[in-house]
């Protein structure tokens, strides 16, 4: 299991990958302030909502760095 969290975990420290942290804490900011409701409530396929997967990210992105630091 260790090892899933950590190959998940890696994925955020690619290009590809700070790229879509970045925009996912840029989008819950601005959602929080009310400045990109319009932008998070739009609908995706199989994946739900804009919110739901930066939600999602922040999620894992939060997991993680509190498992790097504590493992």
């Amino acid at each position: 299991m260790m090892k899933s969290i950590k190959k998940v975990c890696s994925m955020t420290q690619t290009s590809n990958g700070q790229i879509v942290v970045g925009a996912s804490v840029l989008l819950l900011g601005a959602a929080h302030f009310g400045k990109a409701s319009g932008i998070t409530s739009m609908s995706l396929p199989i994946v739900g909502s804009v919110g739901n997967v930066a939600g999602l990210v922040g999620v894992v992105v939060g997991s993680c760095i509190v498992l790097n630091r504590f493992m």
